[in-house]
């Protein structure tokens, strides 16, 4: 399911990799909560069970972009995992639509890709970490 996202051109990379004469690559940003929306409508499941939440990461291009003349095979070619708190905190939040992930204009479209891995977590931890954080402040 494709879901419309507002996006911001952020960078242009030209690097050479193995096979390729060279490949120009663009890159965007989206903000955080519409991104996890559009995955929350894609896949509603993830919603369903209070009892658990999900830590957000995404892979940010842009942190693993090589030096000149630098070798672009292996999988630190495609960026550097970024933590980005729990997914139920990115829903909730009116700040997280202020912050923006960095991803990768598909060159045969007009599609943005940002990839994000999420690690199942049991929602009592935010609770306990909220409580926490609140103490501090």
């Amino acid at each position: 399911m494709h879901v419309p996202v507002p996006v911001l051109q952020c960078a242009t990379s030209s690097h050479v990799s193995e096979g390729d004469a060279g490949v120009q690559s663009q890159y965007a940003r989206a903000p955080l909560k519409a991104c996890v929306m559009a995955i929350c409508n894609s896949s509603p499941e993830l919603l369903q069970d209070s009892s658990r939440d999900f830590s957000l990461y995404v892979l940010d291009p842009l942190e693993a972009q090589p030096a000149p003349h630098a070798s672009t095979t292996g999988p630190s070619a495609r960026g550097v995992a970024v933590a980005l708190g729990l997914m139920t905190w990115a829903l909730e939040s009116d700040e997280s639509a202020s912050v923006y992930v960095t991803g990768t204009i598909l060159p045969s479209s007009a599609a943005l890709e940002v990839v994000f891995a999420l690690r199942e977590v049991r929602s009592k931890i935010q609770w306990t970490i909220v409580k926490d954080v609140q103490m501090i402040d």
